[in-house]
């Protein structure tokens, strides 16, 4: 079973990394309105409140993608360490948390994140938005697709540690 770890973590950080270029489509774009949106909420507060969901919307899934990023890489060293075991050395059960804190963020992120964006209609003529909605969508499902690998990986992690004891 531990010689599937270093695939999964392999598998884990390229879809961060997949999912992390969506992230910067998105803040690329949205980044097009942001002075007109700042002008905007100077006058609105409905303005106002859409203009900090969306920062907040987009920072959390950076910030969760990162996470997973720098976990799976983290997790993809020590699995394929020479003459060492696949869990972090410290100790064992710190990958079962790692797992597990992973899972946890993503969910929430993506509940967030849809919460806010699966409801956004596309608006004619403004195309940088348009393409952030489009580059959102994407990161939502990358989202749901990043929490079923950390739960695949957590099943084989705690699986190998069962049974290797």
């Amino acid at each position: 079973m531990e010689k599937l770890l270093p695939v999964i973590h392999l598998a884990q950080a390229v879809g961060s990394g997949y999912t992390l270029y969506f992230c910067y489509i998105s803040i690329k774009n949205l980044q097009q309105y942001e002075k007109k949106s700042e002008k905007a909420a100077e006058y609105s507060n409905t303005a106002a409140e859409q203009l900090h969901k969306t920062r907040t919307t987009q920072g959390s899934a950076l910030v969760t993608v990162l996470t997973s990023l720098l976990t799976s890489a983290f997790l993809l060293y020590t699995a394929v360490r020479p003459g060492e075991s696949a869990h972090p050395s410290s100790s064992p059960w710190l990958a079962i948390g790692l797992h597990a804190g992973n899972i946890v963020n993503i969910v929430l992120t993506r509940k967030h994140v849809a919460g806010f964006w699966e409801n956004k209609a596309k608006v004619p003529f403004v195309e940088g938005y348009n393409e952030a909605i489009s580059s959102t969508a994407n990161i939502i499902k990358s989202l749901e697709r990043l929490a079923m690998g950390w739960s695949m990986s957590a099943a084989v992690t705690t699986v190998s540690l069962l049974v290797g004891r």
